[in-house]
């Protein structure tokens, strides 16, 4: 580094010259697309540290972290999306795009905290996709993962393809654990000594990790849900199960995320900016306990700048009152993740949970909610809808 005295000496234009030299050293490895609360990048070979927000570059020397309660979404330059939890930090060393002799390149390190990535056209098919973690690095074979380092344990989950995780062990002996795919388990978690334990089931930390439900920000409440809400949930889930249903056959007939004749959903996500409401009511299937449902109603509003739901609600008729509830949000990579943060029936506080899902690129979305009172599990409604 050169002292303030050699500085001194220099004219202004060579001053210049050498921060546009050193920027263009530092290659750009991709754009925020969102960042909310605090999130900085730190270039490593000055130490130098910068607020990011929307468009804001990142290069790649540069770790960049979040703060409590803060979460990042970038795109990178070969088209990959990676969303960062809060209290993470990414180590991004080198992030080369590809060319018609070369391939392409990434080298990132994990060094806490979580994140979720959906590669680009960087696959890793040559061994030329690393991702470090304290447990081991990982390959990847083109896919959607999600990783979370706490308490010295990683917790993996593979949604869609194949990662490889090489893990060193203390003897010097390596081994090679494949996740995902279909011919091995999809979620697991490792310690630092290397022991491998799969889950039947994505880990509980990923639910509302990025602040749907859990997260004040996002002001939901689900995250936070005791095991008895949890069990009056799923026996209200069941129990509407059981009512019968009216004509679903409209879900089979939706372009779900991922068809192959379609831009990924995350990148249409990226593409996209101002606020949106989703409001026209399509299709619905809704049953309740109490008897026929009727005026149903449901609307939700995507901030695409900021990565949020700002806000959402459903409401319904049947024989006991007015079903109602509010719910809000954020934007994961490539999904809403929600949180019921308020619900009635009639003069009865309720409780309940909605999931949705993009269909027709992003302009439809395929949701199903199930509510029951809270003081009165058995009372119950809930179904599907769709709409744009």
């Amino acid at each position: 580094m050169r002292s303030n005295l050699h500085l001194s000496v220099i004219p202004a234009l060579a001053i210049l010259s050498l921060a546009v030299s050193a920027q263009e050293q530092a290659a750009n490895a991709g754009l925020t697309l969102m960042a909310r609360g605090n999130v900085t990048a730190t270039a490593t070979d000055t130490q130098q540290s910068r607020d990011l927000s929307r468009k804001a570059p990142v290069f790649n020397i540069d770790q960049v972290s979040t703060g409590a309660q803060s979460q990042a979404q970038f795109r990178m330059l070969d088209g990959a999306l990676v969303a960062l939890q809060s209290d993470t930090e990414l180590l991004i060393s080198e992030y080369k795009a590809g060319s018609a002799t070369e391939q392409g390149s990434v080298v990132m390190e994990l060094v806490k905290g979580g994140l979720r990535t959906v590669t680009g056209s960087i696959k890793g098919d040559a061994g030329n996709y690393q991702l470090k973690t304290p447990v081991g690095s990982i390959g990847i074979r083109g896919t959607t993962f999600q990783l979370s380092y706490i308490n010295e344990i990683m917790l993996v989950g593979v949604w869609d393809g194949q990662i490889e995780l090489q893990i060193t062990r203390s003897d010097g002996t390596v081994e090679n654990v494949t996740f995902g795919g279909g011919a091995s388990a999809s979620f697991a978690q490792i310690t630092t000594t290397g022991q491998v334990t799969p889950l039947l089931s994505p880990p509980a930390e990923f639910a509302g990790e990025s602040g749907a439900g859990g997260d004040e920000s996002a002001g939901g409440s689900g995250g936070s849900a005791d095991a008895a809400s949890t069990t009056a949930l799923t026996q209200a889930t069941n129990s509407v199960s059981n009512q019968g249903s009216e004509d679903t056959s409209f879900i089979a007939e939706q372009a779900y995320q991922g068809s192959s004749n379609q831009i990924p959903v995350a990148e249409l996500i990226a593409a996209r900016s101002g606020s949106y409401q989703y409001a026209s009511l399509e299709q619905f299937s809704v049953q309740s306990t109490e008897g026929a449902v009727s005026d149903f109603q449901v609307s939700l509003t995507i901030d695409f700048d900021n990565g949020t739901v700002p806000q959402g609600e459903l409401s319904f008729n049947d024989a006991g009152g007015e079903w109602f509830a509010a719910f809000n949000g954020v934007v994961n990579v490539d999904q809403l993740e929600l949180g019921v943060n308020f619900a009635s029936h009639g003069n009865e506080r309720a409780q309940g949970q909605v999931d949705t899902l993009f269909v027709d690129g992003i302009d439809q979305i395929l949701g199903q909610f199930v509510l029951s009172e809270t003081e009165n599990p058995a009372v119950t409604a809930g179904g599907i809808f769709l709409i744009k």
